[in-house]
């Protein structure tokens, strides 16, 4: 598979990767006045919601990633930041600098509202050239090839956070799914019958299409053998510590890989799970799409597949957008009312494999993690003890 930059460009995440790119280059490469920043600022500013204006870069000035922009002063427009971003220099995408911006643009996805101002910013047609070069500049590189890659089944790495479930809460498969389905079917049921059907009125669900946390899943590693989990995580909790063990896969399992919206698409309709009631106000938010929702029945997919795995490039190209999965009556009511079924990927960590069967074994040995200045996961001796996960 080759990942393409305009294919790069169609997803939210991809845009938002370019995007962090550029401005990550403006601070590498020394600049005294960050153009490019300052503009995206005050271009965007207007789009976010309310509870959201200033919350970006108030989070870059306290962690020291970026310096805030001063303060705006006239609206700008996405014609006005294209003719900055074109002008920026862009600096060379080496492993470490894209696992940073790709760690950005994971952190920064929140589905169960609208799109952040500057998302909205960069989806606008006037920078769809400027981004295309920022695009083909990373695709160039070496250290962004495994992105289109198939699952790597001989090192793989499941990552303990702090205080969540993780391989030391890990279920048995069979039990985890089961009681998952029938958890599915009542939340659908409550929802159908206790919210209004109207995607736009104030209501808010389980609105990721992961499988459930109590499975095992595993990332592949960067070339320090920190697991990508470290730095790729969506909806994180700014953990500090982190304990891992390899696991070891034997055979050749069943793995269903999603590279494209095609691929998740498929297997939204070979197994399908209605979601419609849970799931339409926060993805008619992030989305803007109004109609009929499915996702996966994990359950279901466990009957023919032992794992599935979400590559970077899938990641990049189709998470947090609607996907098309089949036409049909629409089931909504409200404003914008679309036909047919959708999908949303939303939950899931870019280069992340979910393990749906019992085959996989954990090695004996853990490794300690510890998070310095905000920026650089190293391999420590040991963690507080008081930080290391509870057994259950």
């Amino acid at each position: 598979m080759t990942l393409t930059p305009d294919a790069l460009l169609t997803g939210p995440r991809g845009r938002r990767l370019c995007l962090e790119f550029a401005l990550a280059s403006e601070q590498q490469l020394g600049s005294e006045w960050f153009r490019l920043a300052e503009m995206v600022q005050e271009a965007s500013g207007p789009l976010y919601p309310a509870d959201l204006k200033g919350r970006r870069y108030l989070r870059r000035a306290v962690f020291g990633r970026r310096k805030p922009p001063r303060p705006p002063v006239a609206q700008r427009t996405p014609t006005d930041v294209a003719a900055v971003l074109d002008d920026t220099a862009l600096a060379d995408p080496t492993e470490y600098l894209l696992r940073l911006v790709l760690g950005d643009a994971t952190d920064l996805a929140w589905y169960w509202q609208e799109p952040e101002g500057h998302d909205q910013l960069i989806a606008a047609a006037p920078l769809r050239n400027s981004l295309r070069r920022v695009a083909a500049h990373i695709l160039e590189a070496d250290a962004a090839a495994w992105w289109v890659d198939d699952v790597d089944l001989s090192d793989q790495a499941c990552v303990q956070f702090p205080d969540i479930p993780g391989f030391e809460r890990a279920g048995e498969p069979p039990a985890v799914l089961r009681s998952w389905r029938e958890d599915q079917e009542l939340m659908e049921l409550r929802a159908l019958g206790e919210r209004r059907a109207d995607p736009t009125s104030n209501w808010s669900g389980e609105w990721w299409s992961r499988p459930p946390g109590m499975l095992l899943r595993s990332s592949p590693r960067f070339s320090d053998q920190a697991p990508t989990v470290l730095y790729l995580v969506e909806d994180g909790f700014g953990w500090e510590t982190a304990h891992t063990r390899r696991l070891w896969i034997p055979g050749s399992p069943r793995v269903y890989e999603i590279h494209t919206s095609e691929d998740w698409a498929q297997l939204c309709r070979e197994f399908p799970l209605e979601v419609t009631g849970e799931k339409r106000h926060d993805w008619y938010r992030t989305t803007g799409r109004a109609g009929r929702w499915v996702m996966p029945d994990w359950s279901a997919v466990a009957q023919e597949y032992d794992a599935v795995h979400l590559s970077v490039a899938g990641y990049l190209t189709a998470a947090g957008r609607a996907l098309h999965v089949d036409t049909g009556p629409a089931s909504d009511t409200g404003p914008a009312t679309d036909t047919g079924t959708a999908s949303v990927i939303a939950g899931w960590n870019p280069g992340e494999t979910w393990w749906l069967t019992a085959g996989p074994g954990l090695g004996t040995e853990l490794t300690h993690w510890q998070l310095e200045n905000s920026l650089h996961w190293r391999q420590v001796g040991s963690c507080a003890q008081d930080e290391y996960p509870p057994a259950e």
